[in-house]
């Protein structure tokens, strides 16, 4: 088993389509369905009803700083993480590079499942070209295996189970 550690560096939510990302400091997650309070938990998120690669997989969006950052960096300007309508900033992980991999965060145990690519919604919202800032690094979509709270500044660790991986959803 491989595993790496990061830390759980904000959280957001909104609670309909389109409505501002509200960054909280901590939040319960609900298992199969998103973070509570947030638009996708209550299935009145943009992409609620488009297919998924598992049953799910549209409850978490995560994205590292490092992509933030790189974004930025493309774009010629300054990033707000909440603009990027991503639930969770992650610092010390690649989540991109984790795809298949399980989150351990205290009880809350979630599967990254999917890269999240940007999409022309973001880009129309925040009148730029996001999908050129954040292509091949715009975050991961996860799964919410079992729920419990989330809390700003906690340990994330990263494993990966040689027996059990998603790679080929």
């Amino acid at each position: 088993m491989q595993e790496t550690s990061g830390e759980l560096a904000e959280i957001y939510i909104a609670a309909t389509c389109g409505a501002p990302m509200q960054a909280v400091t901590s939040v319960q997650t609900i298992a199969e369905r998103g973070l509570e309070g947030d638009r996708y938990a209550a299935g009145k998120g943009t992409f609620s009803n488009r297919f998924e690669v598992a049953p799910g997989a549209r409850a978490l969006s995560l994205i590292d700083a490092a992509s933030v950052a790189l974004c930025a960096e493309r774009l010629q300007c300054s990033i707000n993480p909440a603009l990027l309508r991503r639930n969770v900033l992650v610092n010390g992980l690649d989540l991109m590079a984790l795809r298949g991999w399980t989150l351990h965060v205290g009880d809350v145990r979630i599967e990254l499942v999917g890269s999240c690519p940007p999409c022309r919604y973001l880009a129309r919202l925040l009148d730029r070209d996001v999908r050129a800032g954040l292509r091949g690094i715009g975050g991961m979509r996860a799964r919410i295996v079992s729920g419990g709270l989330l809390t700003q500044g906690q340990r994330m660790t990263a494993v990966k189970d040689r027996r059990r991986t998603t790679e080929s959803i």
